[in-house]
């Protein structure tokens, strides 16, 4: 069986819900940011990093007794990471040159800390990877999982594998996220996506598992089908179905996120992503943002030779 999922981070992450109790994993490195100088910055980041570590190493024992393994090998993830509530969806996706690669890319190419150079250098493994695994369904393989979210991404990822696999045996299950989950100790969790849960815990959701019919597996690609036709710059989803809008759809809520008096840019993504009204990724924000200041809506108060990110700004008067 396929585990398929639409985001890189995900698909690390079932790589370790895998092997479950059987396994500790997850994060492998931290890094700490601090306002200390000279010597201080040092001691503080040493301090701070081996308190995640401890941290970290706790948690993961308390979850080993939770923990419930997928089974199968790294061979069998695949991770369509394609971005496909955003940009053209009509043309085919190919290994070389082609819309779909365009709009991958922009994520990679994006200056958000002057670090473009470097992230343009991952951009072509990224996607040759990306194609592999899409290649593994196109194979039509037995069985697929797919971990579905409420994410735009997610939701438009379905359907796309949906209309990929029309007409052929493989059978499809999902595996859905739900919005809010009760945990032992009382405690209520609210997930925006499969990339929020601790990877021990991938598992237990397994019990949410179910087969798609073959009339809701049509309904499914019928409405790729109607959205490939739209062909909209931006899809979006309300009320459970995913439809076609234009980029400002997410506008007025990135708008709630500005700053009464100046900021940078960075701290207007964190805000407007961390509301979870704008469940986008952040280089989506920041191109939103940019707009907004070519409008005029947004004046630049000090441009950054750090990158766009560290760019201040405030409301325009």
């Amino acid at each position: 069986m396929l585990e398929v999922c639409f985001s890189d981070s995900v698909k690390g992450a079932l790589a370790v819900a895998q092997h479950g109790e059987d396994e500790m994993g997850g994060a492998t490195s931290f890094t700490v940011i601090t306002d200390k100088k000279g010597p201080f910055a040092a001691l503080a980041k040493a301090f701070y990093k081996k308190k995640a570590m401890r941290d970290y190493n706790k948690r993961q024992a308390e979850l080993q007794p939770q923990a419930v393994a997928l089974g199968g090998e790294q061979k069998d993830l695949v991770g369509l990471s394609f971005g496909l509530s955003e940009g053209d969806i009509q043309a085919p996706i190919c290994s070389q040159s082609c819309p779909r690669k365009a709009c991958v890319a922009q994520a990679f190419s994006f200056d958000r800390y002057n670090d473009a150079a470097e992230l343009q250098d991952a951009a072509e493994p990224f996607w040759q990877a990306c194609i592999q695994d899409l290649e593994k369904l196109q194979a039509a393989p037995a069985s697929v999982r797919i971990w579905l979210d409420a994410t735009p991404d997610a939701q438009c990822g379905l359907l796309f594998v949906a209309d990929l696999l029309q007409g052929t045996d493989t059978e499809m299950r999902l595996v859905e996220l739900p919005q809010t989950v009760q945990q032992p100790d009382g405690l209520t969790v609210r997930y925006r996506g499969w990339g929020e849960v601790e990877p021990l815990l991938m598992g237990t959701f397994l019990d949410r598992e179910r087969v798609l019919d073959a009339q809701e597996r049509e309904r499914l690609a019928r409405r790729w089908q109607t959205l490939k036709a739209e062909n909209a710059p931006l899809r979006v989803v309300e009320n459970g179905e995913v439809i076609s809008t234009e980029l400002c759809y997410y506008d007025d809520a990135i708008r709630k996120a500005f700053p009464q008096d100046t900021c940078n840019i960075a701290n207007i993504i964190g805000r407007a992503l961390g509301n979870q009204e704008v469940p986008t990724g952040d280089v989506f924000v920041a191109k939103r943002l940019q707009a907004f200041i070519e409008s005029g809506e947004l004046a630049v108060t000090k441009n950054s030779t750090d990158g766009f990110y560290k760019t201040v700004v405030r409301v325009a008067k």
